[in-house]
């Protein structure tokens, strides 16, 4: 845990945390068993374009609804999931 800084989440798709397949179950229980206490922080990529999209190869939008009102939601839905995995 003192040798973790920060933990950055997200899918292996990229999405927000809980919209994919990762293991959070482990993942929490391994933060937890080497004491980790510090920031966790979301890091999805869902949008095509823009230089971020294009340097790291988002190919295509990941999510149906692109409208910000649904990105917001996603975003509210991830805080939630993260916060009952992660604690």
């Amino acid at each position: 845990g003192k040798h973790l800084g920060h933990f950055h989440t997200g899918e292996c798709n990229r999405n927000v945390p809980g919209k994919g397949r990762t293991p959070w179950r482990e993942i929490a229980e391994a933060l937890q068993d080497v004491g980790y206490d510090g920031a966790v922080v979301m890091e999805p990529f869902v949008l095509q374009g823009g230089k971020v999209g294009q340097d790291i190869k988002v190919w295509r939008e990941i999510t149906d609804d692109t409208s910000n009102d649904s990105l917001d939601k996603a975003a509210r839905e991830a805080l939630q999931f993260s916060r009952y995995m992660l604690g």
